[in-house]
């Protein structure tokens, strides 16, 4: 008997418990919200929180201009993706209620949103590449669920931030190319890099941080180049004054070699005019000499050195011009 009454008890509180959720308004879905991500539009909410271990189900519609559409029916997820149902630049209302064994609770509506206004773009993709000391930053944008992002917002721009690693100073640059050189950086010192893309006055998600050492530069530097110039000046200067002096030098002496036979103006004249001159013949005429004999004789006696005691006579052939000569011993 106990356990039967014990059991009734708890049947007859089930039941009054099922009667009352029953009897009283199903709850409505809490904490809707609208999404739109990358031109895309999804619905998301949360359950009652007034009841516990009920299982929900949902209906989600969209009013583009008059009347609701239901997009999803009797659904059992918490969220319901309108992207198929809409245009880029439409304006629309969603709306969701929460459904209960047959029963259904009031409509949660959100506001009038235009899908460009509303979305947001998520972060870019962005890669690093360095070659001969210069790192180019080379960015690609996410793709939309609508369109793609360039003919949906036109111009856009992106904001790059770089800084050294370790250092906390960021340098930032807006460009409008997806392929950009970063300025100033130092050869060998490893770079990181962030983007965000800039639309309608509002920012994309950011980049992950990507990092890259900057190559070695080829770049040669100014005052190298002055010192190179200069260095070349002087070398050209040196060999310019050496070739002027050895050709000075050697014409020199090749003048002293072979220097120039220039004759005075009156023997020119006089060698043009032979026959007229006396002096030529007598400058041609021919010397005479004759020879000279000297004859020593030994003495063999006394008697012979006896007898040459006094000067000694030598007799040459006489001719015109030659004469004779005393000898004395």
């Amino acid at each position: 008997m106990t356990v039967l009454s014990c059991l009734s008890v708890v049947l007859l509180f089930c039941t009054v418990c099922v009667t009352a959720v029953l009897s009283e308004k199903v709850p409505a879905p809490e904490n809707v919200r609208m999404i739109s991500l990358n031109m895309g539009l999804v619905l998301e909410w949360d359950p009652p929180q007034s009841t516990t271990n009920t299982f929900f189900s949902y209906t989600a519609e969209i009013k583009g201009w008059n009347i609701y559409e239901p997009v999803c029916l009797s659904s059992s997820s918490l969220s319901c993706d309108f992207t198929d149902n809409v245009s880029i630049f439409g304006t629309y209302q969603l709306r969701v209620r929460a459904e209960l064994h047959g029963e259904t609770s009031d409509w949660v509506e959100t506001k009038n949103v235009s899908v460009d206004e509303k979305t947001e773009i998520s972060a870019p993709h962005v890669e690093l590449r360095s070659r001969k000391g210069q790192t180019e930053v080379d960015i690609t944008d996410p793709p939309m669920k609508k369109k793609n992002l360039r003919n949906v917002f036109g111009n856009i721009s992106y904001l790059i931030r770089f800084w050294k690693n370790g250092e906390a100073k960021k340098e930032e640059l807006i460009r409008q190319q997806n392929r950009v050189m970063l300025p100033g950086l130092e050869p060998l010192v490893n770079y990181c890099v962030e983007v965000e893309i800039l639309y309608l006055n509002n920012t994309s998600h950011t980049s992950n941080i990507t990092c890259l050492t900057n190559t070695p530069s080829n770049e040669v530097e100014p005052w190298l180049i002055a010192v190179v110039l200069l260095v070349s000046f002087l070398v050209v200067l040196v060999a310019v004054v050496l070739i002027f002096l050895a050709v000075w030098f050697g014409y020199r002496g090749c003048k002293i070699i072979f220097p120039d036979a220039d004759l005075p103006e009156d023997i020119k004249k006089f060698l043009s005019q032979p026959s007229q001159s006396s002096i030529l013949p007598a400058m041609l005429v021919k010397e005479h000499f004759c020879e000279l004999e000297i004859l020593h004789k030994e003495p063999n006696s006394s008697l012979d050195s006896q007898q040459i005691e006094g000067p000694i006579r030598i007799q040459t052939h006489k001719n015109e011009c030659c004469i004779g000569a005393d000898l004395e011993q």
